[in-house]
């Protein structure tokens, strides 16, 4: 393998970002956050509880007002390509599995309710989209790069953890056996 580092040029995704720096810095802050005594969310273990407001400013607490349906937890941010292009598959995901139980939640992460909402109308997303301005429930969670999807079982617990980018084939896959 060749070191990005040593050749004097970093590889770059055909949207030009620097992929190795995006893994170098969750690599840095992961080593922090467990230096520092606490334990990113592991598959196997409930998701935390916490509450955050929708676009119109009403509160929705995870994973208690989700029990009994699977649920794919989606941090992200309008200005990660990743997560622009993930939305989208989230949606198809969303109208051709909602009636199975299926519920999508976006949590977007340290914007505005203006700047959110503008980019949720431009996509036409209707699965409900929460508000983490602060950042707090991403720190909870253990989310320190973006993209960041979780899937639940119908009881809360983590089964999938994705850390990156995910296609929508992907998604499906780790979705349906526990749809």
């Amino acid at each position: 393998m060749i070191n990005p580092l040593a050749a004097g040029t970093a590889p770059r995704s055909k949207a030009g970002r620097l992929p190795w720096a995006g893994i170098l810095l969750l690599g840095i802050l992961s080593f922090s956050m467990n230096a520092a005594g606490k334990t990113p969310v592991r598959i196997g273990d409930p998701f935390p509880s916490f509450s955050l407001p929708d676009l119109s400013g009403a509160s929705l607490s995870l994973p208690g007002g989700m029990r009994g349906k699977v649920v794919i937890i989606h941090f992200w941010t309008d200005s990660c390509g990743n997560c622009r292009d993930e939305m989208p598959a989230l949606e198809t995901l969303y109208s051709h599995y909602g009636g199975r139980g299926l519920v999508i939640v976006a949590i977007n992460v340290g914007q505005t309710i203006a700047q959110v909402g503008k980019f949720v109308d431009g996509l036409k997303i209707t699965y409900p989209v929460l508000l983490d301005a602060d950042g707090k429930a991403a720190a909870i969670c253990g989310v320190f790069g973006l993209p960041r999807t979780f899937i639940l079982d119908r009881e809360g617990v983590i089964r999938q953890k994705i850390i990156g980018e995910a296609t929508a084939e992907t998604l499906k896959k780790l979705l349906l056996p526990i749809l």
